[in-house]
């Protein structure tokens, strides 16, 4: 029988690079699961993303298969995960079709942590309940695999992040990721058959080297897409929330991490769901830190040209510094980063150079 990988949250900015490095390890025959026929199905609800992706995606992947197609890449179905009927039907529809759901690659979800503070009912709704209800049909229709995308904010102020260390909520955003942990740790100890992996990683950035996919907000709320918005002179100017936080320069220091390395350990990490029993968590970084001046400077330098900034009022739930210890993800993945701070600022100028205004062109 035929099995399905389930990608919530799979037109996003890191679900949609996390598909086409999945089909690219498919491909090579290198994704390190037993089974022979398997399938990608994408499910999102679009409110942070859009079908437009989907021909980008497709063509880096005629590009790297030689345009040679068996079967689809991937398919998607739009599905907004806080319904667990319309989830229900998503996993009943893959058992009438002989390709059941095995694994879980787990994106879906609300990640501003300024508007989490705003709304934090809409994140444990969306975030939360969104991830019970995956969990409920995981029970319901015998799937037992799942990797879910956590987040490095379960740590707080802390510039050796190890996944031994003790977890703080500073924001409503790091509560719903540490709750879906600890969820899928209780599950797993109740059902010894379950293997559940949470990669927590560290400010994501970046683009696809081909300029084809990048991150693509509603809203830019995060660094790097800020900056992209300037660079292409989308906006006048870069707003450095705060310049009070306990660090060198007074702004926020975080662990930038390129796409494409978070995107490949999520198909690496794969190959220890049969090496592990119940829970296990990898975070992921580049173990270097930077300002937000830092980047600013370097984003710059990597573009040549100017990056205008001023500063504004801190934003509520920010930290002061994160930075990971990724030895874990090393020992037992093999993993470590590629990717340098120089080449995230070009990937993402690169990607927002062909993008000015995005996936759909607005304006």
């Amino acid at each position: 029988m035929s099995s399905t990988i389930l990608v919530t949250g799979g037109l996003g900015y890191i679900g949609s690079h996390t598909v086409v490095e999945l089909v690219q390890a498919m491909h090579d025959k290198t994704l390190e699961v037993p089974d022979k026929d398997l399938h990608i199905l994408i499910i999102d609800n679009l409110s942070n993303s859009s079908t437009a992706v989907i021909p980008k995606m497709e063509q880096i992947l005629d590009e790297y298969c030689g345009g040679k197609r068996q079967k689809p890449y991937f398919q998607y179905k739009e599905c907004d995960i806080q319904n667990v009927e319309q989830l229900r039907e998503v996993f009943a529809s893959c058992v009438r079709d002989e390709k059941p759901i095995k694994y879980i690659e787990h994106f879906a979800a609300l990640k501003c942590v300024p508007e989490s503070c705003e709304i934090p009912m809409q994140y444990f709704k969306n975030n939360f309940i969104g991830a019970l209800n995956l969990v409920q049909c995981m029970e319901e229709f015998d799937c037992h695999y799942i990797v879910h995308s956590s987040s490095s904010r379960c740590y707080g102020n802390n510039l050796n992040s190890t996944e031994n260390d003790a977890v703080e909520v500073y924001n409503p955003y790091a509560g719903t990721k540490l709750c879906v942990d600890y969820m899928l740790r209780s599950f797993a100890l109740a059902h010894k058959d379950w293997r559940c992996i949470s990669v927590r990683y560290f400010n994501p950035c970046g683009a696809h080297p081909s300029g084809l996919i990048g991150e693509d907000p509603k809203y830019p709320h995060n660094l790097f897409p800020y900056i992209e918005e300037v660079a292409v002179g989308n906006r006048d100017i870069v707003s450095v929330f705060g310049n009070d936080f306990q660090t060198k320069d007074g702004t926020g220091v975080r662990d930038y991490t390129h796409v494409i390395d978070i995107a490949k350990v999520h198909i690496g990490v794969m190959k220890k769901f049969w090496e592990i029993q119940g829970h296990e968590i990898y975070n992921i970084g580049t173990e270097n830190s930077y300002s937000v001046l830092d980047v600013i400077s370097a984003y710059a330098k990597a573009i040549g040209k100017e990056i205008p900034w001023k500063f504004a009022p801190r934003r509520a739930g920010d930290i002061d510094f994160t930075q990971s210890k990724a030895d874990k993800a090393f020992k037992e993945l093999k993993w470590k980063a590629t990717k340098t701070l120089e080449d995230c600022c070009k990937d993402s100028f690169n990607w927002k150079t062909m993008n000015k205004h995005g996936y759909e062109g607005k304006q």
